[in-house]
């Protein structure tokens, strides 16, 4: 797929090093040597998904979720904020590659991250070998959150390492825990070193309600007034914008990251996405921490089917070919490495991931007029339908089996932090 969505049935792709090199339809000259071939029969070749918003939460996943049936704003008070407190840089790099790994296992080859003690979330992107923008959830109004300087420092010691696979951007928690001054600073510190700027926006009502009754107005137009919004922006979640915020976002250039079975699961709605295509702006699709899984092929499913059932209107956007853009080309694109990632094309980096065909839910292969595989993979795939996961032209999964690093030993690690964390 490259950006125009081309299909080219029978194909090859070739990479050298890192990048690729070489696209076409039937086979590749016959003088050609390689050191290694991948035969992708009965498979669909695909860019790698990007992941526009996500939280490296795995060590109390599915632990929280009898707390937050009960009361969603006094679990993260007394129990989420107070376990993040506790985490150490270690129990953060063990619970990071555990993200990752389940990240690339599912096809996932670039996440944007943010989260806590970040300098160890980019040792362990690098281990891992994903590619990853990663933030801090940093913010002012609660004790024991990271700082702004803390975000900082990871900027100036991991930007740009992992041969350019991992980079820093700056983050800012949400409204209720993070003051107007917190948001200008971190602004001001994305500015200065040219970077992006990751922000939660209009996810809950309680939100909206928070941001009206402390500075009389909406999220969106708070952001907006403070100089935050711009094209380096981008506005995670965004459930409850109104006409007017939509406006303000398109006319700053803000991205969106939608994130629709964390926002259902959460009770917090739906995103006008509909509305926001529309409009024009730019959106990627994200798992955020609480699907229970990391699953990119569900949460583009969710993103299409649910416009269509609110609106009653099974025509509405995204179709399957928007949310698979959304999920990969156009995901690459609001975290600024559309022209690196997000289609296969030449002198593109070779993040590239195999989705096995060769079982009942993908046959009959259909092709021409009635050609099926694109909506079958958007609207009936999972994770464990990758079979094998390229990142930077390096062979990190094959067969569904991991290469490069020890599972065994990533779970081990995992489960003691858990234990020690959780036990507070």
């Amino acid at each position: 797929m490259d950006k125009s969505q081309q299909v080219l049935d029978p194909g090859y792709l070739l990479i050298q090093d890192e990048k690729i090199i070489e696209t076409g339809k039937g086979s590749p000259s016959s003088h050609l040597k390689s050191d290694l071939k991948i035969n992708a029969r009965h498979k669909a070749v695909l860019p790698g998904l990007v992941d526009s918003h996500y939280h490296s939460i795995a060590l109390h996943r599915g632990g929280i979720d009898g707390l937050l049936a009960k009361e969603m704003d006094k679990a993260f008070d007394e129990f989420y904020y107070p376990m993040l407190e506790r985490m150490t840089p270690e129990d953060v790099y063990n619970e990071a590659s555990l993200a990752y790994l389940e990240c690339i296992k599912a096809g996932i080859t670039t996440v944007n991250d943010m989260y806590r003690h970040i300098t160890a979330c980019a040792d362990a992107a690098e281990k891992i070998g994903i590619r990853a923008i990663i933030s801090s959830e940093a913010a002012d109004l609660f004790p024991g959150q990271e700082s702004l300087s803390d975000n900082e420092n990871a900027f100036k010691a991991k930007n740009g390492s992992a041969n350019g696979r991992v980079a820093i951007w700056f983050g800012a928690e949400w409204i209720p825990v993070c003051s107007p001054e917190f948001y200008s600073k971190a602004r001001e510190l994305a500015t200065k070193y040219r970077t992006g700027l990751h922000i939660h926006l209009a996810e809950s009502l309680s939100e909206v309600e928070t941001c009206k009754k402390k500075y009389g107005k909406r999220p969106g137009e708070q952001m907006f007034d403070l100089d935050v919004l711009g094209p380096d922006v981008l506005a995670a979640h965004c459930v409850w914008l109104s006409d007017k915020e939509i406006r303000l976002l398109k006319e700053t250039g803000t991205a969106v990251a939608t994130c629709p079975i964390s926002n259902l699961k959460l009770g917090n709605g739906i995103a006008r996405l509909h509305d926001m295509i529309s409009a024009g702006l730019r959106i990627g699709v994200g798992t955020d921490a609480y699907m229970n899984n990391l699953d990119m092929f569900d949460a583009m499913k969710y993103a299409s089917i649910l416009q269509k059932g609110s609106r009653a209107d099974a025509s509405s956007m995204p179709s399957f070919e928007k949310a698979f853009s959304m999920a990969t080309i156009e995901g690459a694109g609001v975290l600024g490495l559309d022209r690196e990632v997000g289609s296969l094309e030449s002198g593109k980096k070779a993040d590239v991931i195999l989705v096995d065909l060769d079982q009942p839910k993908f046959q009959p292969v259909l092709r021409g007029r009635f050609a099926n595989v694109l909506p079958n993979i958007v609207y009936g795939a999972h994770g464990e339908n990758v079979d094998t996961v390229i990142v930077d032209g390096r062979v990190l999964v094959e067969n569904g089996e991991v290469k490069n690093v020890d599972q065994e030993r990533i779970f081990e690690n995992a489960l003691k932090s858990a234990e020690r964390v959780n036990e507070g």
